[in-house]
Formats: structure tokens, sequence, C-alpha cells
């Protein structure tokens, strides 16, 4: 399995990118690489813009994963 949140740093931006199969659905594991992310770009004074963006061409993201959720990943 690959990595939920993959980022790719140029200059002062970074750009965040979802990606899980099928849909970019958020569970909790990428929850927290995603707060992990997004504190280690607060932190950063290089860093100046950060993007979001998702893998795949049919979803952004639907938001939290309901089917993790019900089996208790939440």
């Amino acid at each position: 399995m690959t990595d939920p949140v993959r980022t790719r740093r140029d200059g002062h931006v970074l750009e965040v990118t979802l990606d899980r199969p099928k849909a970019n659905a958020v569970d909790l594991a990428t929850s927290r690489v995603m707060g992990e992310t997004f504190r280690a770009f607060r932190d950063d004074p290089e860093l100046r813009v950060a993007i979001l963006t998702a893998a795949g061409e049919k979803f952004f993201c639907p938001g939290w994963d309901l089917k993790a959720a019900a089996g208790g990943d939440a």
C-alpha cells in the first residue's frame, strides 16, 4: 500500500497530495499524516504556500471514510 499522503517541495511551496484508493476518503491514519504534514508546514519558516490536491481523476475527496468509521477506525 502506498502512503495516504504524498508531499513534494518546490522552493517555498509544499504540494500535499491525498492518495487513497478508491476516492481519497480520509481515515484515521490519513488524518494523522495530514495533521503531521500541516504542522510541519506551519513550523517551517521557508514554506509560504501549501497546495492540497488529490491523486486520481474521478474524486478530490468525499470527506471521512464512512466504511472505516463503521469498522471502528474513527
